[in-house]
């Protein structure tokens, strides 16, 4: 077997040349770089699990970067696990590697600080011994590759694995990662823990969520509230979320239709609340130095104050025919849109001729319609006003 050596960080490791081609042993994926800079970046704790640790790259990058962590490296693969203690060896990393199934580890011991899981697919299969087992207040990294069932592409497996009805739409990314938020978030509701959202995000081909465990009935009840179903028209984009306790009353019969009359799907139950703590961001910001990480981490942070899922700016004013606008553009304009309702003599291009005086596009007031990009998608525009006061805007 031919032997590859890649550096990371201040690590080297060795992997099998033709892993990914093998499907035997658990890959080194170099996109996933990103995923363990910031799990690394993400808190300072004592006693931290990588539960699916493959070649080590996470477990020996962490011991090194910050010495005075117990950290526990567990992989079920014999043969990867020959790559991990010689990967340990070459690097002279103090880890205690386990060789075990993460569920079985899980319920013996899972008195950690700072739990790791990142399979190839699903979390699905770990999540309940994670939630049942983790000690209050412990921090919990979960990754997701399967987009295509969490995104709502795959319907029928969706229901199947995360309990939720789903569709395809223009914000499919964000609805994927609201979808998993959703499932860890009802999942631990069954063992009475609440969770408390640290930071989540997507990138490339998976998504990443860190949280941290509230052992209350309180933060669990609290928790639930951020559980919501969405309506959703892929004729006209509009979209909006409704509350649990609305479905079936006289207020959800009277929401069945947009602005125009055409009929909402319900997707969900999702996450409807912030998807990262702003404090957060700002702390892994100034731990992490790779530009596209801090771009991720700005965008963001800036996202929190929308919580409605992005609009595909080219989508949307292709199905209602009109010329597509770049998105800085749109957030400058929407910022001063409402002048226009409170004074019926300010028009929109008028607005615009005005907009281009300001160097800062933020500077609004309370009354003021709010835009910020997005970092799921380079066309996503986040929007608080509806979709017809967002087609009023682009005409």
């Amino acid at each position: 077997m031919e032997i590859l050596k890649i550096k990371e960080g201040d690590i080297e490791i060795s992997i099998p040349e033709n892993e990914k081609l093998s499907g035997k042993i658990p890959f080194f994926n170099p996109v996933m770089k990103f995923n363990r800079d910031f799990t690394i970046a993400i808190f300072k704790v004592k006693r931290f699990l990588d539960g699916l640790s493959a070649c080590g790259a996470l477990s020996i990058r962490l011991k090194k970067e910050a010495e005075d962590i117990e950290i526990h490296s567990n992989e079920i693969s014999n043969e990867t696990l020959k790559f991990l203690r010689q990967n340990k060896e070459d690097n002279n990393a103090d880890i205690i590697i386990h060789n075990r199934d993460l569920n079985l580890l899980l319920n013996e011991d899972a008195n950690f600080d700072f739990i790791d899981i990142d399979p190839f697919g699903s979390p699905v299969y770990f999540l309940s011994n994670v939630l049942l087992n983790a000690r209050h207040n412990a921090i919990i990294g979960i990754t997701a590759t399967d987009l295509g069932t969490l995104c709502g592409r795959f319907g029928d497996a969706c229901i199947r694995r995360y309990g939720t009805f789903s569709s395809k739409t223009d914000f499919d990314k964000e609805f994927g990662l609201r979808n998993l938020i959703g499932y860890i978030a009802r999942e631990a509701a069954k063992y009475e823990v609440g969770i408390e959202i640290l930071f989540s995000y997507y990138f490339m081909h998976y998504f990443k969520v860190y949280f941290r465990v509230k052992r209350s009935r309180s933060r669990t009840d609290e928790t639930l509230k951020n559980l919501n179903f969405l309506l959703y028209c892929d004729i006209s984009m509009s979209r909006k979320y409704i509350a649990f306790e609305d479905i079936g009353t006289e207020n959800f019969c009277e929401q069945q239709q947009d602005e125009w009359g055409n009929k909402f799907k319900i997707l969900g139950p999702i996450w409807s609340g912030k998807f990262a703590d702003e404090n957060v961001c700002d702390l892994l910001s100034k731990e992490v130095e790779e530009k596209t990480e801090q771009k991720i981490l700005t965008l963001v942070k800036e996202e929190q104050n929308i919580l409605v899922p992005y609009y595909d700016l080219h989508k949307f004013c292709k199905i209602n025919h009109i010329q597509i606008k770049g998105t800085d553009d749109i957030i400058k304009i929407t910022s001063f849109f409402k002048r226009s309702l409170k004074n019926p003599g300010t028009t929109v291009s008028g607005l615009r001729s005005e907009i281009s005086k300001f160097d800062n596009f933020e500077i609004a007031n309370e009354n003021k319609f709010n835009a910020a990009r997005t970092h799921f998608d380079g066309k996503g525009l986040r929007f608080n006003g509806d979709a017809k006061e967002l087609l009023e805007i682009l005409k």
